[in-house]
């Protein structure tokens, strides 16, 4: 009792200029539980720096042309949900009333915390923007070196589907060549033969694989341009894809003048 007379006996003493709560034996924690948004880990929202700064009168010139009656009706606002939590055990571990929140050395307190916090976040977002960045990074390089390789080696089909293609058009072209000759030489001795009811075959009709040979040629113009993007534009990017040139078809035009070319030898012989 004694020790509670005494105490009560300073705050009387100390009217005029209140009976303030020793705010240094408040912990960061404290005022984070006190004031946070709940969240984990709690943070002071901007609204309740807003009802410390208008109560403890810090950045008052933020506030200047606010009217009168709106700033009182935001005082009463702002110590009505401070009370709340105040009168909330789960929320408050701290001896604060509602009047110390007029008290601008707590406001400034409140508000370096709220600035720390702050600051803490930007450097989370930008160390894990930086380690974001360098995931890119890694990943754009891991790009470039495959996009590299898919190059190298679509150049190297290309080459070996050239020498494949050009080892078969020079068969075919001597042999429609050598055809169209035996037809011209068993027209000058049998006009109507039956033969002709069946016409050269397709292979022979026209330049020969001249479709082939454009879809190859546009193929390794496209390979020779080609440059490897750099990061910025991998993603609207992708080496040259091999023609689809069927050499199996090929073999089989081959084989098919190749037949009609026998056929055409076996009628000048009986002729």
């Amino acid at each position: 009792m004694g020790y509670y007379k005494t105490f009560m006996a300073g705050c009387a003493a100390l009217a005029l200029a209140g009976c303030k709560t020793d705010i240094s034996e408040i912990t960061d924690d404290q005022l984070l539980s006190l004031l946070g948004n709940g969240s984990s880990p709690a943070q002071i929202t901007e609204r309740t720096r807003e009802c410390v700064e208008v109560l403890g009168g810090v950045n008052e010139a933020v506030y200047r042309d606010v009217p009168g009656d709106v700033m009182g009706m935001m005082k009463t606002e702002c110590r009505k949900q401070l009370q709340g939590w105040l009168d909330d055990p789960r929320r408050n571990s701290t001896e604060l009333q509602v009047s110390d929140f007029d008290r601008e050395d707590l406001a400034q307190r409140i508000i370096a915390l709220d600035d720390a916090q702050a600051a803490e976040r930007e450097a989370q977002r930008e160390a894990e923007e930086a380690e974001r960045a360098a995931q890119r990074e890694t990943e754009a390089a891991a790009r470039i070196e495959e996009m590299g390789a898919e190059l190298a080696e679509v150049t190297a089909q290309g080459q070996e589907l050239r020498s494949a293609f050009e080892a078969r058009r020079e068969v075919l072209a001597p042999a429609c060549e050598t055809l169209r000759g035996l037809r011209e030489e068993l027209q000058a001795k049998n006009r109507v033969h039956s033969l002709f009811n069946r016409g050269l075959p397709s292979a022979c009709t026209g330049e020969t694989l001249r479709v082939e040979e454009g879809q190859l040629a546009a193929f390794e113009e496209r390979v020779a341009s080609f440059e490897i993007p750099d990061a910025s534009q991998l993603m609207f990017a992708s080496v040259p894809s091999l023609p689809r040139i069927d050499l199996e078809k090929i073999d089989q035009q081959i084989e098919r003048v190749e037949a009609v070319t026998a056929d055409y030898r076996t009628a000048l012989s009986e002729e």
